[in-house]
């Protein structure tokens, strides 16, 4: 059994990123790698269903502070089962610039995204658990938008998918997050998950880096770790 959007109960934004086709005639597997919102809400059928679903690993994206203000707790998620990962994406740059500008209402927060991508220790470290993870991830953050859709950007781009797709893919978000109670005193612009938000981020990397591949190396990962990735998400495309 395939998901695109994963059937959990509470946790309406889980996204499997299977099923996209890629530039060299591949496409990537379902059950490898999981995008999400807060598991906060995960009741104990959800963490059945993520183990019979195939994940081993979880990475939680926010910072200390985010995890503290939503009492986030291993009781919510099976810790003798899951592997888990706090590595916080947000750097200083990235909040400091989206506290300043959020609540403008034409607010690029794809400005405020390749900030993210200066902090290159964590990407190093999320994408070494993407190589080495024994089963599939699910990596998150809060609403599953920001930190998450730049994780999901960088991966689908570095396994080949067009950018039509990233960007699509990220645009779907605001539909999802759109019932989530837990947003309701977040400015309603940081709900939505406009297109140029997405496309901001990638223009800004590829100006600066030229592929995402050559933006990953330069974190400090390793060809052999890359390749890993992409052996271990991607099949070939058969009519």
């Amino acid at each position: 059994m395939n998901c695109i959007r994963l059937p959990l109960k509470y946790v309406k934004n889980a996204r499997d990123l299977g099923g996209y086709c890629t530039k060299d005639n591949k496409i990537t597997k379902f059950k490898t790698f999981v995008r999400s919102s807060r598991l906060t809400d995960l009741t104990k059928e959800d963490n059945e269903f993520l183990k019979k679903y195939g994940i081993t690993d979880i990475i939680d994206l926010r910072g200390v502070t985010k995890i503290q203000a939503t009492f986030v707790s291993d009781d919510n998620i099976d810790g003798d089962y899951f592997k888990f990962y706090y590595l916080p994406l947000s750097n200083k740059e990235s909040e400091a610039y989206s506290k300043a500008h959020e609540l403008e209402p034409n607010f690029d927060f794809g400005e405020a995204y390749k900030f993210m991508l200066n902090n290159k220790e964590k990407v190093k470290q999320i994408f070494t658990v993407f190589a080495e993870a024994k089963g599939g991830v699910l990596f998150h953050c809060t609403a599953g938008k920001d930190r998450t859709g730049t994780v999901a950007a960088l991966l689908l781009g570095l396994c080949g998918v067009d950018d039509l797709d990233i960007i699509a893919n990220y645009q779907v978000t605001e539909t999802y997050i759109s019932g989530s109670t837990f947003l309701d005193t977040y400015a309603e612009n940081v709900q939505k998950s406009d297109a140029k938000y997405i496309r901001t981020l990638i223009m800004r990397l590829k100006e600066t880096y030229g592929t995402y591949e050559n933006y990953l190396l330069s974190c400090g990962l390793s060809k052999e770790t890359l390749n890993k990735i992409k052996d271990k998400f991607l099949k070939d495309f058969v009519v």
